[in-house]
């Protein structure tokens, strides 16, 4: 029976992972050469997801640190675009006649990608956020209340 909980909290933790790994796609794309030399790392990150469900004491846990991880991830996905449009810009650029016309149309395209990025990334990060740190830190808590006699005043 513990070995099915694991393997449940494994293909949570990959699919959560998976999620991650799609999330942080253009900043891994951004430091690649362009033949796929850094597709690996999506996998590292699938890999990491699994371990943080693997690891996690109850299912509950693990949907929590799966929801973080992917939440952390949406977050950066600003970022990510930004490290992406700025190596797209730069080879335009480089292989452009009108630098000065490329220039303005890279940077107005980078501007309009990594705003839209930052609109999804910030309302879909903060929701996954939110719903991960209530998974990891709710729970039962069990509250007893003593409560003392009366004391009769004297007379």
């Amino acid at each position: 029976m513990a070995i099915l909980k694991g393997i449940t909290r494994f293909i949570v933790g990959a699919i959560f992972g998976l999620i991650a790994g799609m999330t942080l796609i253009p900043a891994i794309a951004a430091f690649g050469d362009g033949q796929g030399s850094t597709s690996w790392w999506v996998f590292v990150v699938v890999a990491f997801g699994a371990l943080l469900g693997v690891f996690a004491p109850t299912i509950r846990r693990a949907f929590g640190r799966g929801f973080l991880l992917a939440g952390i991830s949406f977050f950066a996905l600003p970022l990510s675009t930004m490290l992406l449009s700025g190596r797209v810009a730069s080879d335009v650029i480089a292989s452009s006649d009108n630098q000065a016309a490329t220039a303005a149309g890279a940077g107005l395209g980078a501007a309009m990608m990594t705003g839209a990025a930052a609109f999804v990334g910030f309302f879909v990060g903060a929701i996954l956020i939110i719903i991960g740190l209530v998974l990891v830190l709710g729970g039962r808590r069990e509250v007893i209340i003593v409560e003392r006699e009366a004391r009769k005043p004297a007379e």
